[in-house]
């Protein structure tokens, strides 16, 4: 993915998580993280009801881009 698509998609993840204060840390994961990957988390945090997320969507979709990716290199070793 090039540079301007990294920007389109991390601007469409901080728009669609209400979340553009922390744009440049999306900025980052899309440097990181396969857009697949990264919209695979995204439909996972959009199909959460408001009412179980405890913070907010923006903290949810970092906390399992982390778990995911983690989870995955985990078992990718074995």
């Amino acid at each position: 993915m090039d540079i301007s698509n990294e920007n389109k998609l991390a601007v469409e993840l901080a728009d669609t998580l209400r979340d553009r204060e922390s744009l440049q840390a999306y900025i980052g994961m899309t440097h990181k993280y396969s857009e697949t990957f990264l919209r695979k988390v995204l439909n996972k945090v959009l199909a959460i009801p408001e009412n179980k997320i405890r913070k907010t969507r923006g903290a949810l979709f970092t906390f399992l881009v982390k778990q995911q990716h983690e989870n995955d290199f985990n078992n990718s070793r074995n």
